[in-house]
């Protein structure tokens, strides 16, 4: 990309690596929020900064280039990530003798938040914006985004495109399709007994294992307490569950098995509660993300890419936006991995490859739409 500055780029992301911006940590998700904010509205863009139900720990940001309610192309990336208070003090962004940056949400997802204004900046600076745009950037992802998925459903009804800069893989594939995932809560209700006197009169309920691995779907049971002293049956247990699919009617199955474990329970002595967390819809491809993907395949051949997808188990808030109809693109931001844990880390010559093959894809989508 003309002009790009991989030193100012990386200034500018220990910068933000600095900033911790977990959940639940106001401070420091408004300080990420307002460091965009001054930036792209210091590019003439609005913004606006919205907190779901007064909530005051995940601003929802935006900034659009046009008053018109739609929108031709939606950005999407989240500023939160999963460290603790201290950890950026604590491991200070550094770039190491093969060129990969290591820090905390380097990849996941600062640097893409980054990638995402230098694109756009570019872009304003040259006269190329010939579309309607929307960033918006959310503090919740990590959780699940159950503040911000309300807002992300009333833009993707509004929305052509969108690219979701989530990182890029290792292997520098971006990403078309994702599981859906749904997580509960198993509250077990049984009768407690003796152990050894009268066992018998015992009961608890069974949690029955679903698995499909040839269609992608998965069940995994997490966090399991109950039980008490030895010398009891317990009467109580709780779990929870993970559930993941790749297709849409694996949750229509799930929902009616878990409706028949209720009403008829392994021992008619027991009932079950079962309480849904969050539920986050498979992120299927239909014809208008095959023709994006076209589209993709031709801008990587004009800057000498060679552009490979994959389907990943991971949920992004590109899930909810797919579901609509639109034509989504994941993992648009630089790439890198070893995602949550201290070796995170971030391709640096991944950042201006990427700026380059989206730049020429966003240019060749609008090239017939009037300055």
């Amino acid at each position: 990309m003309k002009d790009f500055d991989l030193s100012a780029f990386l200034a500018d992301l220990r910068t933000l690596c600095a900033i911790d911006s977990g959940h639940f940590n106001a401070p420091g998700t408004a300080a990420v929020a307002d460091f965009f904010e001054s930036r792209y509205r210091a590019l003439g863009l609005k913004t606006e900064r919205r907190y779901y139900d007064n909530n005051d720990f995940a601003p929802f940001l935006t900034a659009r280039n046009s008053e018109d309610e739609q929108i031709d192309v939606l950005f999407v990336a989240h500023m939160d990530t999963v460290f603790p208070v201290g950890t950026g003090a604590q491991w200070p962004l550094e770039v190491d003798a093969d060129g990969l940056a290591h820090g905390p949400g380097c990849i996941d997802c600062k640097g893409g938040c980054l990638s995402l204004y230098y694109l756009l900046r570019q872009m304003l600076q040259a006269g190329d914006c010939r579309f309607r745009f929307c960033v918006a950037m959310n503090s919740d992802e990590e959780r699940g985004s159950a503040y911000s998925r309300p807002y992300f459903e009333a833009l993707a009804q509004k929305s052509r495109y969108c690219f979701v800069f989530e990182p890029g893989r290792p292997n520098e594939e971006f990403v078309s399709q994702r599981k859906g995932g749904a997580n509960y809560i198993f509250k077990c209700h049984g009768i407690s007994a003796h152990s050894g006197v009268e066992p018998e009169k015992g009961a608890v309920n069974e949690l029955y294992k679903l698995n499909d691995f040839a269609a992608g779907t998965t069940v995994n049971v997490g966090r399991f307490d109950g039980g008490g002293d030895n010398g009891a049956v317990p009467d109580y247990a709780e779990c929870t569950l993970s559930y993941r699919y790749l297709d849409a009617s694996a949750l229509d199955r799930l929902e009616a098995l878990l409706q028949r474990m209720q009403a008829e329970p392994f021992d008619p002595r027991t009932h079950m509660e079962i309480i849904q967390k969050s539920l986050r819809p498979a992120m299927q491809p239909h014809a208008a993300t095959y023709a994006l993907l076209d589209e993709l395949e031709r801008a990587g051949e004009a800057v000498g890419q060679k552009v490979t997808c994959l389907v990943t188990g991971g949920g992004s808030d590109g899930n909810f936006i797919s579901h609509y109809g639109v034509a989504t693109l994941d993992g648009c931001g630089p790439c890198g991995g070893k995602m949550y844990t201290r070796e995170e880390y971030l391709m640096t010559k991944t950042v201006e490859q990427r700026l380059d093959l989206m730049y020429v894809l966003l240019t060749r989508l609008f090239r017939r739409c009037p300055d």
